[in-house]
C-alpha cells in the first residue's frame, strides 16, 4: 500500500477503504508522511467530500492512533460536551458543574480561544492559579472524586488531529464537513463514556452559517457516534447574537458564576439548561418536565455552585475569586455605548466577536497573549426594550478606543418592535 496510491484514489472521488484510511493515519502520527503529501490528501476530501462510512474510519483511524481514556468505568453513568464556538459561549463552565452535582461525570477536554471564538480554557485561567494540565491519572482521580474535570486536551488523545488541524488552517480545507466531522468525534470518542451532546452553532458568529450545512454536519456527527455504540444528540442553536450578557474570559467566569449561585439568569442558562435536558433524558429515560425541575434544583439547592467550587479548588484556582467575584480585575479603559432612541436592542454576534478580539480578550495567532480583564458588559441584553440615553453595553479594554469605537459602528440595531427569535433551533 503506498500514500500516493490513497491519495490519487480520493482525487479521483474513489471511496477509501477502513484499511487504506488506518493505513494512512498510522503513518502521518509517526511522522512518515511530508506536509505536502497530508495537504493533498486535505485538498483532496475537500473538493470530493466522504461517505458516511469513510468519516467514520477516518475517525476510528484518529481515535485509534492514540490513548483511549475510560470514564465509562467510573459510574453507571457519564457524558461528554462539545461545542462548535461562539461570541460569549460560557455553557461548559455553567453545564459541567450542573450535571456533575445530579451524579453524571463528566471530562470536559477544552480548548484556547482563537479569532473571535472564546476558549474555556482561557476562562478558567482568567481564576488565579487554575491549573488546565492534569494527567490521564490525574482526570481519573477527579472524575472519580467529584465528577467534574475542566482541562486541556492531552497530546496522546487523537494526535493525528493536531497535524491536520495545523494543515487544514494553512490551505483553505478548513470548511470540510467530513474533515470537522472527524476532527470533532475523533477527540470526543477518545474520551470513552456513555453519552454526548454537542452544541452546534449556526449564524453570523458560528463557523457554520447555513441552517442546511449545518443539519449535515451533525447528521454525519451523530451517524459517527452511532456506529462507535454512543448515545448522541446534536443541538442547533442560535449565534447570530452573542450568548448571555457578557463576552471576554473574566466577564464570562463571572456571568457563569452568578447564574451557578442562582443571582441571575441569562440566555446562557437557557442553552445550559436544553442541553442538561438532553443529557437526563438519554442517560435517566426521565421526562423532560422532570429534568426541568432537576437542573432548577440544582441551581436552587446550592449544589452546583459547591460543585463549581470544588472543581476550582482541586485545580488549584483561587476560590476566594469565586466567592467574590469583585475581585476580578477588568481592564482600565471602559468605554459606555448609549442608544440614540427607544425601542428593542438586537446585538450582531459577528461585530462583538470582532470587538472582543480588539479589546485584547480574544488572539488572532495562537502565540499571541490575551487580556483577561478585556470584554463587554451588556448593560441591556440582546431584545431587550430600551430607552433613549439608556447604557447598551460597556467595552472594557487596555488598547486604542479610536479603533473600538470604529468597531462599535453597525454592531447593533434599535427597532421599533420585536423580533421573533430562537434560541435553540432543533435537536437532532
Amino acid at each position: 500500500m503506498r500514500i500516493t496510491d490513497i491519495i490519487s484514489k480520493k482525487r479521483d472521488s474513489y471511496e477509501l477503504t477502513k484499511e487504506e484510511l488506518d493505513f494512512f493515519v498510522g503513518k502521518v502520527v509517526k511522522n512518515e508522511v511530508p506536509d505536502y503529501q497530508v495537504a493533498a490528501f486535505l485538498m483532496a476530501t475537500y473538493l470530493n467530500g466522504m461517505t458516511a462510512d469513510e468519516a467514520s474510519n477516518l475517525t476510528n483511524a484518529m481515535v485509534e492512533t492514540g490513548d483511549v481514556l475510560d470514564i465509562e468505568g467510573i459510574s453507571e453513568f457519564s457524558f461528554d460536551k462539545h461545542s462548535t464556538g461562539g461570541v460569549g459561549d460560557k455553557i461548559t463552565l455553567i453545564l459541567v458543574p450542573i450535571i456533575a452535582s445530579l451524579g453524571i461525570p463528566v471530562v470536559k477536554m477544552s480548548g484556547r480561544g482563537l479569532g473571535m471564538t472564546g476558549g474555556t480554557l482561557d476562562k478558567l485561567e482568567s481564576i488565579p492559579g487554575f491549573n488546565i494540565h492534569l494527567s490521564n491519572s490525574e482526570i481519573l482521580k477527579q472524575a472519580k472524586d467529584i465528577g467534574a474535570v475542566i482541562c486541556a486536551q492531552t497530546s496522546c488523545l487523537a494526535p493525528s488531529d493536531k497535524i491536520f488541524y495545523e494543515l487544514r488552517d494553512v490551505t483553505a480545507t478548513i470548511d470540510s464537513i467530513p474533515l470537522i466531522a472527524s476532527s470533532i468525534m475523533s477527540k470526543k470518542l477518545a474520551i470513552k463514556n456513555k453519552a454526548l451532546i454537542i452544541d452546534l452553532k449556526v449564524g453570523k458568529g458560528a463557523f457554520m452559517k447555513d441552517i442546511n450545512e449545518a443539519r449535515k454536519l451533525a447528521n454525519l456527527m451523530k451517524d459517527i457516534a452511532v456506529k462507535h455504540g454512543r448515545m448522541c444528540k446534536i443541538i442547533l442553536s442560535d449565534m447570530d447574537c452573542p450568548i448571555g450578557y457578557t463576552v471576554g474570559n473574566s466577564l464570562e467566569v463571572i456571568e457563569a458564576v452568578e447564574v451557578l449561585a442562582g443571582k441571575r439568569k441569562s440566555s446562557s442558562y437557557e442553552i445550559t439548561k436544553s442541553i442538561a435536558v438532553e443529557v437526563l433524558g438519554l442517560l435517566k429515560n426521565i421526562s423532560k418536565t422532570e429534568a426541568e425541575k432537576m437542573v432548577d434544583d440544582s441551581i436552587l439547592s446550592g449544589k452546583a455552585f459547591s460543585k463549581f467550587k470544588e472543581l476550582v479548588s482541586l485545580q488549584h484556582g483561587n476560590v476566594s475569586f469565586i466567592e467574590d467575584t469583585s475581585k476580578f480585575k477588568l481592564s482600565k479603559i471602559a468605554v459606555q455605548v448609549k442608544a440614540e432612541s427607544s425601542g428593542y436592542v438586537y446585538y450582531d454576534a459577528l461585530k462583538f466577536g470582532e470587538i472582543s478580539l480588539i479589546s485584547g480578550a480574544g488572539r488572532e495567532r495562537k502565540e499571541d497573549s490575551i487580556d483577561y480583564g478585556a470584554g463587554i458588559y451588556f448593560n441591556k441584553t440582546n431584545g431587550e426594550n430600551v430607552k433613549k440615553g439608556d447604557i447598551l453595553f460597556t467595552v472594557y479594554s487596555n488598547n486604542n478606543t479610536d479603533t473600538l469605537t470604529e468597531c462599535i459602528e453597525g454592531s447593533f440595531e434599535i427597532k421599533e418592535s420585536i423580533l421573533e427569535q430562537k434560541i435553540i433551533y432543533e435537536v437532532i
